[in-house]
């Protein structure tokens, strides 16, 4: 018996397994071709996906900006920073607020001067590292007390012109032990880190905190600094004891907020949206268009077959 078909009757082609790779086609009333490709569906997606990253990074940066009070961003695994302690905190954090600690260590005093020693307060707002050497030694003393205590910044003179205070003033004291004497200079790379609130009051730069150090609490002097903004820090090398805090210059607009960037992130918001609905018409439309067309080509099909 014969196995090829009859003469005029189009060949058979054998099964194909799996799903169809690449675009899939088929024709429409009229002849159109329309595509259930994935293209049209990842662009839709990539879309919706810039939009909701733009949302979700706008969402964040207004949470921060909303108040004092508000000022985590909306980040997930990362515990919040600790409280700021004033000496004299503003109304609003005044309930809850705790007080800052002081603190005293002793550094050993050897021939060649004082050991290396780095200290900070029991609550992390001032780190203090003495360098080798940094008092020179004394006959008869064996080593260095340094006492570290916090101080309200409006008890003591103004920062140089350009400047506010961002938190706490702290007094740097050493002295020989056992004899009490003074010690008003530290040598080697000494430095200090000083932890920093952020401030309700606008500033003009964000990492554009400063050490102010004064010998006396009077008369300020900015040094060259380094600012972490990550962890509200600023640092210096320090060369005498006295009094330390920390400056930042203002916003020239003054205010409690940055309206610059209060603009800035209203406009990312408005992208966002925009982005979010351009998606969705989209969407919308390749439905809308996609589902009449397919149904009438299966009745048009159903009807070839009768």
């Amino acid at each position: 018996m014969s196995t090829h078909p009859p003469e005029g009757a189009p060949e058979l082609q054998p099964p194909v397994c799996g799903a169809p790779a690449g675009r899939v086609t088929h024709r429409g009333n009229g002849g159109e071709r329309l595509s259930t490709a994935p293209g049209a569906r990842s662009r839709v997606a990539l879309l919706a996906g810039v939009g909701i990253v733009l949302l979700y990074l706008a969402g964040a940066g207004v949470s921060g900006r909303a108040s004092i009070l508000a000022r985590r961003p909306l980040l997930d695994g990362l515990a919040p920073p600790t409280p700021y302690r004033w000496v004299s905190p503003p109304a609003e954090l005044a309930a809850a607020n705790k007080p800052p600690a002081s603190a005293r260590f002793t550094v050993e005093l050897q021939a060649d001067g004082s050991r290396l020693g780095a200290f900070s307060t029991s609550d992390g707002q001032l780190n203090l590292v003495l360098s080798e050497g940094a008092v020179p030694p004394r006959s008869g003393q064996t080593a260095v007390e340094v006492a570290v205590d916090p101080v309200d910044p409006a008890t003591l003179g103004p920062p140089p012109s350009g400047l506010v205070v961002a938190g706490n003033a702290y007094r740097v004291q050493a002295s020989y032990r056992p004899s009490g004497a003074k010690v008003d200079a530290l040598g080697g790379q000494s430095s200090v880190g000083l932890v920093y609130p952020l401030l309700a009051t606008a500033v003009a730069d964000v990492g554009g905190h400063v050490v102010l150090s004064s010998a006396d609490g009077r008369t300020w002097k900015q040094l060259a600094s380094t600012d972490t903004p990550g962890t509200h820090q600023a640092s210096a090398q320090l060369n005498t004891t006295g009094y330390v805090q920390v400056g930042v210059p203002p916003s020239a607009g003054g205010g409690s907020g940055s309206d610059q960037r209060s603009r800035i992130l209203l406009l990312a918001s408005a992208v966002a949206v925009a982005i979010v609905a351009a998606a969705l018409l989209l969407r919308f439309r390749e439905a809308s268009r996609a589902g009449p067309t397919g149904g009438r080509g299966a009745r048009g099909g159903r009807r070839r077959r009768r």
